[in-house]
């Protein structure tokens, strides 16, 4: 089985078998095409491989010149499409940013609040690794919960 990656103008991905991370990589001056594109190609990964293989998300946003509103909106929407589809819930996810801008940026109209537990802004791909540890490492402590999403 090999998971092919995806190689676009400002977006590309692969899936690291070894690490069991999908990284996204965003660049230049996002669009709502570039996000359906990565959604599409993480949704077949989880068909491919099946989500209990997907041990965590990167989704890179240092190289982001711009966010296109059109952008915001259809990443919140594809993102709660794929949520719907597949019980993605115990896959954490790790968003890096630049700075604090892109920071704001990603927690107003991506609706990523401190409160969703699953979901973490980092800066740098050693916090997101670091954050995939603690949140597998909180599971596996308290196999009781569905999620440490639960308050």
């Amino acid at each position: 089985m090999t998971v092919q990656p995806l190689d676009q103008e400002r977006v590309n991905a692969h899936y690291d078998p070894t690490s069991r991370v999908a990284h996204i990589v965003y660049s230049g001056i996002l669009e709502a095409t570039d996000s359906a594109a990565a959604y599409a190609w993480l949704n077949a990964i989880i068909e491919e491989i099946g989500v209990e293989q997907l041990h965590g998300e990167i989704f890179d946003f240092r190289g982001v010149k711009q966010f296109q509103s059109d952008n915001l909106i259809d990443a919140r929407k594809n993102s709660r499409r794929l949520n719907l589809r597949v019980d993605i819930h115990q896959t954490p996810v790790a968003m890096i940013v630049r700075d604090q801008v892109q920071e704001e940026i990603l927690r107003g109209p991506m609706r990523n609040v401190r409160e969703n537990r699953r979901k973490r802004i980092v800066l740098s791909e050693d916090e997101a690794y670091a954050f995939f540890t603690e949140w597998h490492s909180t599971l596996k402590s308290h196999p009781e919960e569905e999620t440490p999403d639960s308050p």
